[in-house]
């Protein structure tokens, strides 16, 4: 019996591959085989082009060694190897196989190897870039100046089989050039650029298609961002977003054509727009759900309806061509465990796309279990399939060159065969992997490290859940912080077993630790715990974790699952008095939810922006644009509020006053003309070039008060007489204010609101306020003592030897000059040298009892800059 169901796989096999390749004596070759395309660049020494893989598949599911020789010296001992050759000719591939009984089988094959056609280009380049105006249109043409030969067509994203299309839409152009003998290929892109051209929209909100009929699509809700006008960098007229997102199901879910009690995968392209989607049977357009056909118009059939992940939909990156152009759709045969891949192509079915080719052979044996990542550097994707019978994971890397194909045995070596079904997860970080498996009749989640370089896997750790198979272990998931885990028991409700929702907490570290802090959310008789996901796959901002449940008209969510703790603390839904137990859907779930993939997002086309950096009253304000429509000429000229022009991408304006100002700027984009690319002259350029377009851009700023000091330039100490003083700037245009006095070096002083002076040096000080705004000044310390005198206003010459004479004792000044006079003005006293002192006698005698005016001028010691200064007073003397 068993040899009968082997023959049966061998022929289910051969007829599956008879398709699109070649069955011949039981191994397949691509259809296609063309010489590598690579090259070195004599300018650079480094090597170009594109290596072109031929694919080699042993389709005996018996045989467990193998040996290739593929005619030009190259060998492989892998099941499905890829050969690069390097010469084109007619080569005989030989492949010696052990199969299981020990036997020795042997097959050859004659391969011809096929020359690529002369290499298309774009202005010169394999990849180029050209910007023209919106108003006009572009003719592209891969072969200007050279002769094409015997050559097919075919662009993207038109479809087109024409030499040369003509464009007037901004996106990226390739064309494919086929050899019209060998059917190699060579590519060649352009991005083309129309002058501020709409870019093109995202699809919206992410969208699930799974189960029998069910979606379930996404809504965000926040509170939207407010201009933070206080920022000190910014764009002059920003995009509010949403701040902190949180993606919660929508409402509003229509009914889908998905029908499947297992896997559904979809894609999404580099803009949210869904590509295509599939239930496991059919394949479905995401654009208008319609069905994709092979691109001869024969039905498509998938015929994997009831795997529980066993399908994938992955952008299949191109050389030289746009990304995007292709798709694979990669499936397990659930009879035969066969791992294989069909392609999409876009530029069929007027871009909706259509089936190329259809169930290349990858790896023996596959289960179910498969999921997929895009590569850290955005330039492949990596899908891994677990073999349970090995103990093995089947690592693909998808890029440019094909689907390699790694197998790497590690973890537990004794899986059950219920193990095979479930699924897959990738952390979000991209560095751990997990899955459930069965062992000895129980229970256990395995984690294992993932290398984001090499894309192996190490470090497996298997968590024990304590819950004895059946039910078995299913869904897995990890929380948007990928340090808790998530993880479904399946019970069957016809065997009355009990499901379960089981959170591990990663971060806990040893597998001891995480089994007994184990929390179980959700333990349920009578219903069927499937699939976990969080979601929505892509965008930034709060998720919810997902669960289906099989027959239910809903999807219960987690609401806090990066959290640590029971249902309540996690926000579980799917609890007795919630207020409801999930997402409504409009059709019933099953097990399985959706494998998603998606690029790396990108918009297309370009709009005028303007930042600013520095928005202090007083202090340079960084004005900046981009310009538009590179690499064309912009004159850039910034209007401002009093007046003022200024030219440039870059210039800076000082505003004196604080509040809000606006801001106008006038973009003049200029287009080369014809002639500009036969004679390369600058002056040549400017007479030629014609105005392609004039945009203007408003925007506003807002300016914040600097502080404002009072501080005077030189400060006078008098240090004769060991004078310190204390001084601060008392400022404005703040609510608050922090110091820092400075030496002339930049050394820190202090801190403090004032500083006490007892040296004379000049100071630096900064003051910034509350605002972020600084203000610098200088202050600059100086001995200097004030000119003073000293003289009684009475004095007694009554020879008591008390008070007998007039003495002035003066300080700090030069050039003295004493004059007393009577009451009738006449000159009673004059003295040049303030030691001499008045004895009260006038013409020999004392008259006292009398007010005598004086007079004394002088100059100031250490400022004489002041000049002559006087002091006027009386003096009375008594006898």
């Amino acid at each position: 019996m068993k040899n009968w169901v082997k023959i049966f796989q061998a022929l289910l096999i051969t007829l599956l591959l008879g398709v699109v390749g070649s069955v011949h004596a039981q191994f397949y070759v691509s259809p296609k085989v063309c010489v590598t395309d690579i090259s070195m660049d004599p300018a650079t020494g480094q090597m170009i082009g594109c290596e072109k893989r031929t694919s080699f598949f042993d389709t005996d599911p018996s045989s467990t060694a193998w040996f290739w020789d593929f005619g030009d010296g190259g060998q492989s001992i892998s099941r499905n190897p890829q050969y690069p050759y390097q010469s084109p000719g007619t080569y005989t591939v030989r492949l010696n196989r052990t199969l299981a009984n020990g036997t020795l089988d042997v097959q050859t094959r004659d391969v011809t190897v096929g020359t690529f056609p002369t290499q298309p280009k774009f202005n010169d380049k394999i990849s180029a870039d050209t910007t023209v105006c919106e108003s006009s249109s572009l003719e592209l043409n891969p072969f200007k100046l050279q002769l094409a030969g015997n050559v097919k067509y075919r662009w993207f994203p038109t479809g087109d089989t024409t030499k040369t299309i003509t464009v007037d839409t901004s996106g990226c152009y390739s064309v494919e050039v086929f050899d019209a003998v060998s059917g190699c290929s060579r590519s060649a892109k352009i991005n083309v650029k129309f002058c501020l051209q709409e870019s093109s929209s995202g699809g919206g909100s992410e969208k699930w298609y799974f189960g029998k009929g069910g979606s379930l699509e996404f809504g965000v809700e926040g509170d939207s961002t407010e201009r933070d006008s206080l920022a000190n960098e910014g764009d002059l007229n920003p995009d509010l977003t949403i701040e902190d997102p949180t993606y919660k199901p929508s409402d509003s879910n229509d009914l889908s054509l998905v029908n499947t009690n297992g896997a559904v995968a979809m894609v999404y392209d580099k803009n949210n727009n869904l590509v295509f989607y599939t239930d496991g049977t059919k394949l479905f357009a995401g654009s208008d759900d319609s069905e994709i056909f092979t691109a001869s118009g024969t039905n498509f059939t998938v015929g994997n309806p009831n795997s529980a992940q066993g399908l994938t939909l992955v952008p299949k990156p191109n050389c030289n061509s746009c990304n995007f152009t292709e798709y694979y759709l990669l499936s397990q045969n659930p009879v035969t465990k066969l791992l294989s891949y069909s392609v999409i192509d876009m530029r069929y079915n007027n871009r909706k796309g259509a089936v190329v080719e259809q169930n290349i052979p990858i790896a023996f044996t596959a289960s179910e279990k498969m999921a997929a990542i895009r590569s850290s550097n955005d330039s492949a994707y990596v899908m891994y399939s677990f073999d349970y019978k090995k103990g093995a994971f089947n690592i693909l890397t998808i890029d440019s060159t094909g689907i390699k194909t790694t197998e790497q045995i590690i973890g537990s070596p004794v899986v059950d065969s219920s193990s095979s079904i479930g699924y897959i997860a990738i952390s979000p970080n991209g560095r751990k992997l997990a899955h459930g498996v069965v062992i000895a009749g129980r229970n256990y989640v395995e984690i294992f490290d993932r290398n984001l370089n090499t894309n192996t896997l190490s470090n497996p750790m298997l968590i024990d859940l304590n819950i004895a198979a059946p039910p078995v272990v299913y869904g897995v998931a990890f929380g948007s912080n990928s340090d808790i885990l998530y993880t479904t028991v399946k019970g069957n409700p016809a065997l009355n077993q009990d499901s379960y929702l089981v959170q591990l907490a990663l971060f806990l570290g040893d597998a001891a630790s995480i089994a007994a802090q184990k929390e179980i959310i959700s333990q349920r008789r009578g219903e069927e715990f499937g699939a976990l996901m969080l979601g929505p796959v892509y965008g930034a901002g709060t998720k919810y974790l997902y669960m289906s449940v099989n027959n239910k008209n809903f999807l219960p969510y987690l609401q806090n699952p990066d959290v640590k703790g029971n249902a309540a603390v996690v926000g579980l839904t799917y609890v007795p008095g919630s207020a409801k137990f999930g997402a409504p859907l409009d059709g019933l779930a099953t097990l399985g939810l959706p494998n998603i993939l998606a690029p790396a997002a990108e918009q297309e086309g370009e709009g005028i922006s303007a930042n600013y950096s520095g928005n202090c009253q007083n202090s340079p304000t960084i004005l900046t644009t981009q310009g538009i429509c590179s690499p064309m000429r912009n004159k850039v000229t910034w209007y401002f509020h009093d007046g003022t022009s200024k030219e440039g991408t870059q210039t800076s304006y000082t505003y004196t006053k604080p509040g809000w100002y606006p801001i106008r700027m006038v973009i003049e984009v200029f287009q080369k003309s014809k002639i500009s690319s036969v004679v390369n002259n600058q002056v040549v350029d400017r007479l030629t070039e014609t105005e392609c377009t004039e945009e203007e851009y408003t925007g506003t700023i807002y300016i914040k008060p600097a502080p404002v000091t009072q501080l005077p330039r030189t400060l006078y100490i008098c240090f004769e007489e060991f004078e310190k003083k204390a001084f601060g700037p008392s400022p404005k245009g703040g609510d608050s204010f922090d110091y820092t006095w400075m030496t002339s070096l930049g050394t820190t002083l202090s801190r403090d609101s004032a500083y006490v002076f007892d040296i004379p040096a000049t100071y630096l000080l900064d003051v910034e306020n509350n605002f972020g705004c600084l203000a610098k000044d200088t202050i600059t310390v100086r001995e200097g003592c004030e000119p003073e005198l000293f003289l009684p206003d009475v004095f007694t010459p009554n020879d008591d030897n008390l008070n007998n004479d007039l003495e002035v004792i003066p300080a700090y000044i030069t050039d003295f000059d004493f004059k007393v006079f009577n009451r009738w003005g006449e000159l009673v006293f004059t003295s040049k040298n303030p030691e001499i002192k008045w004895d009260g006698k006038f013409k020999g005698k004392v008259f006292g009892n009398q007010l005598y005016p004086y007079i004394i001028n002088y100059r100031s010691k250490y400022f004489p800059e002041r000049g002559e200064l006087q002091t006027r007073g009386s003096i009375l003397i008594l006898k």
